[in-house]
């Protein structure tokens, strides 16, 4: 099991084309490759249990292209660690070309759905990278979520609305409290404390204009199906 860690290790680094500016510490890759591997699987017992069509089980039987696919699957269906993967794969250009835009994209998702160790990655991430290129992520996640939360899915409103906090940058406290709000009304009562902090930043304006809003969104692809 440790041979086959090291060795993916060693080829996922080893002469690596990222330039100066994307060099990433050894910190970060322990970071990054601890969560990748799903260090579960670095004992007999959990190499043993460990499907072979789950990314885990794909790199113990050292097929690094049906881990990609493994989590490329699971990323698509909105599970975060497996976003988190997508996105490592991403950064060094393992079975895909390397692309930082794209590693960033499905890291932050997966930060934003609560997978603990992509902000810290994210965070690391973003030092080396431009904020046109960050903008751009943002903006792709933004766009992908409202997509999701308009065909039904709750757990959408609610990154959304993450998404408009300071941690990520772009911050808009006007929409971070529209998709609160609706995210609440949907039942992900969990936003709730989020949605009552926010509405008192705002100023009595822009609060009925949010409102109005939200009532429309929510009538529009909530209400046939309540």
């Amino acid at each position: 099991m440790y041979i086959i860690v090291i060795r993916l290790m060693i080829h996922m680094t080893a002469k690596s084309s990222v330039p100066n500016q994307f060099k990433i510490t050894n910190g970060f890759v322990t970071l990054l490759f601890g969560a990748l591997l799903s260090l579960q699987v670095a004992s007999a017992q959990a190499e043993g249990e460990a499907p072979k069509d789950t990314v885990s089980g794909a790199i113990v039987a050292g097929d690094l292209k049906k881990a990609l696919a493994a989590a490329q699957a699971g990323a698509e269906q909105g599970e975060p660690e497996s976003q988190f993967n997508l996105g490592i794969f991403y950064w060094h250009g393992v079975n895909v070309p390397q692309n930082f835009e794209f590693s960033l994209r499905w890291v932050t998702l997966a930060a934003l759905g609560g997978y603990p160790k992509a902000m810290p990655a994210r965070v690391m991430m973003i030092k080396s990278l431009d904020a046109d290129t960050i903008k751009l992520v943002m903006d792709w996640i933004r766009e992908k979520l409202t997509r999701t939360a308009e065909g039904g899915e709750n757990k959408a409103l609610v990154m959304l609305s993450v998404s408009y906090a300071p941690d990520f940058g772009f911050e808009d406290p006007k929409e971070a409290y529209f998709w609160a709000s609706i995210a609440v009304a949907s039942g992900r009562t969990e936003a709730k404390r989020r949605r009552d902090a926010l509405v008192k930043s705002l100023q009595p304006a822009d609060i009925k204009e949010v409102q109005d809003r939200s009532a429309e969104w929510f009538n529009k692809w909530r209400k046939s199906a309540s």
